[in-house]
């Protein structure tokens, strides 16, 4: 067995729950690499009953471990298990330990590979946030889960948002995409992406990004477009419909007259369902001179067309008169 064997083989048990590495197991593992993945917090000491496997037969069947106590001081205990065919056979107290995976410590050591803050746990054993992660020109929120391809999952599932932006680490196995409570988020296998070394967790960067890379676009052939994506066509509408619906100038300008006020001429636009206010109407009032300027060109015309009136009436008197 090699150490990315071991390795995997640690992911697997990760997603399955009970999982524990007995001495015989152990014993195949690489020289070294216990003590290594203690020394990382990978795994930790079971805290199950005693069990050992038989050392008589061949399929090594593990048995739960019976411990006769000392009858003197110098005494030690001794470990026994029942076997179908050798009966009583007494096993040493190092076959009777058993190791199992250390998940908090798999969260901080992917925490560690991907330089973000200490993993806290939301759901004890199962589902821990990492932190946020630099992505391009802003940032997206990192978990780590396990098991959540069983059946509680949609519970912890709901721990990461509807948002789809997430990037959700699992252990071994990915859940079907349908299970998610709104849009799939990014959902990477460590198995992918992560190496074991000595005693300690490495990921390669560029098969996390082509990871994240590839579940956005199965999210946008699948239509579900990035919450920030959204946003920005909302304020892109929402800018367009201000313009549309801003008011020239002159029709300002006209309200103004209409009314006699900044006020007045703005609240008489606000009911007519245009968007402005006393400032807008103050302003394009100033560009054309000011008020006096206004009333002055007001007047102006008012004489002109009173002059027009008055030859245009003399006209049809002479029109008349000429009848």
């Amino acid at each position: 067995m090699t150490r990315a064997d071991l390795f995997r083989l640690l992911l697997i048990a990760a997603d399955a729950p009970g999982s524990l590495f007995d001495h015989a197991e152990v014993s195949r593992w690489p020289k070294g690499a216990l003590e290594d993945l203690l020394r990382a917090h990978l795994v930790r000491p079971a805290h199950t009953g005693l069990t050992a496997p038989c050392p008589h037969c061949d399929d090594r069947h593990v048995e739960t471990v019976t411990v006769v106590e000392p009858t003197g001081d110098a005494d030690k205990p001794r470990y026994f298990i029942l076997c179908p065919e050798s009966l009583k056979v007494e096993v040493t107290e190092e076959m009777c330990r058993g190791w199992t995976v250390d998940l908090d410590g798999l969260a901080a050591a992917l925490a560690s590979a991907l330089a973000v803050s200490v993993p806290k746990p939301v759901v004890p054993g199962r589902f821990w946030r990492l932190g946020r992660m630099p992505w391009r020109d802003t940032t997206r929120e990192v978990a780590f889960a396990v098991r959540l391809a069983e059946d509680d999952a949609e519970a912890l599932m709901r721990h990461v948002g509807t948002g789809g932006r997430a990037v959700v680490f699992v252990a071994h196995r990915v859940p079907e995409p349908g299970r998610w409570p709104g849009r799939v988020p990014a959902v990477i296998p460590m198995h992918d992406v992560a190496v074991l070394t000595d005693d300690n967790v490495v990921l390669d960067p560029e098969a996390v990004l082509e990871a994240i890379d590839i579940a956005d676009r199965r999210a946008e052939a699948r239509g579900e477009v990035p919450e920030e994506k959204l946003t920005a066509k909302r304020i892109e509408r929402g800018v367009r419909k201000v313009i549309e619906n801003l008011v020239s100038d002159s029709a300002l300008v006209q309200a103004y007259l209409a009314h006699g006020s900044y006020r007045k001429a703005a609240d008489a636009l606000v009911r007519d369902g245009q968007i402005t206010d006393r400032w807008a109407v103050e302003r394009a009032v100033k560009a054309k001179g000011g008020p006096k300027a206004l009333r002055r060109e007001t007047d102006s015309g008012s004489v002109s067309r009173a002059v027009a009136s008055q030859s245009r009436d003399r006209g049809k008197k002479f029109d008349q008169y000429r009848k």
